[in-house]
């Protein structure tokens, strides 16, 4: 999104020029603007299209699991802030659509089952392919990985007590918002993850074509 962009380059020059800083360091603030300030607006059209559509509380949950786990098990990364925000709400706002209006129809069986099928296709997909790395900062020292790995296995394990103890108090909403933001986070590190969001991707430079 051209905003984000102009938004980043012209805090980026105030602080580099404050500072007194060179043209390298400019373009690092840039790039940390951009990161900031795209998730700024990322967030906030999650709230606000939430909001909208009456899921603001799934929606949150979705994207807190969600976001709390790519920070440490990396993930798909789409090429422009436009496209991330469109995949975005068209991800999580479905997601907290189907959590809102079906978790009264689930039991506690399918509860358990969503459970064990995220669970075990967690340990999979981490153990495979955490930590997927950013285009913009790879990670490729042995023992980086492995830390990212171990943190991610472990984010899994403390998800699956709280979400274990969520599902004995029999509140489905959170169980159910808990589990898609999970297993969307997983989708984005799988290598079919990666080829559906590339298809995506073109798809979308196409209609800008």
């Amino acid at each position: 999104m051209r905003f984000i962009n102009k938004w980043s380059y012209a805090c980026a020059k105030g602080l580099s020029e404050a500072l007194n800083e060179n043209h390298q360091k400019r373009r690092e603030y840039n790039f940390g603007f951009q990161i900031i300030i795209g998730e700024f607006v990322k967030f906030s059209a999650i709230i606000i299209v939430s909001l909208i559509f009456g899921v603001f509380l799934p929606a949150l949950v979705i994207t807190l699991a969600f976001v709390s786990l790519r920070m440490i098990a990396g993930g798909y990364h789409m090429d422009t802030q436009g496209k991330c925000l469109l995949v975005t709400l068209g991800l999580f706002i479905p997601a907290a659509l189907i959590a809102k209006y079906t978790c009264h129809y689930w039991n506690t069986l399918q509860l358990v089952l969503l459970i064990f099928i995220t669970f075990i296709a967690g340990l999979y997909a981490l153990i495979r392919y955490a930590p997927r790395d950013n285009p913009n900062k790879p990670i490729t020292e042995p023992d980086e990985i492995l830390k990212f790995k171990k943190l991610s296995l472990g984010y899994l394990f403390v998800w699956l007590v709280i979400i274990v103890v969520l599902t004995l108090l029999q509140m489905k909403l959170f169980v159910i918002s808990l589990g898609f933001g999970v297993l969307l986070e997983l989708f984005m590190i799988t290598q079919a993850g990666h080829k559906f969001f590339d298809l995506i991707k073109y798809r979308l430079g196409q209609k800008r074509k």
